[in-house]
């Protein structure tokens, strides 16, 4: 038992959609980040498979609480 905080997330527009809203990011065109939000180290902001082609590191999952 850990007496840790939840992370907390912050709304970052999807780089995929320019926040016009997709399939990645559910068509709200934004998604929940670890704050602060960080671009992906991987594709830096383009898109790729660790970001889910959002482009942002630290997704919130569909678990996460």
């Amino acid at each position: 038992m850990s007496d840790q905080e939840p992370p907390a997330y912050e709304k970052a527009c999807c780089s995929h959609c320019e926040g016009a809203g997709c399939i990645y990011c559910d068509k709200t065109g934004y998604v929940l980040v670890r704050a602060p939000a960080c671009k992906c180290r991987h594709c830096e902001g383009a898109g790729c498979i660790y970001c889910g082609f959002t482009g942002w590191a630290g997704l919130k999952g569909k678990y996460d609480e």
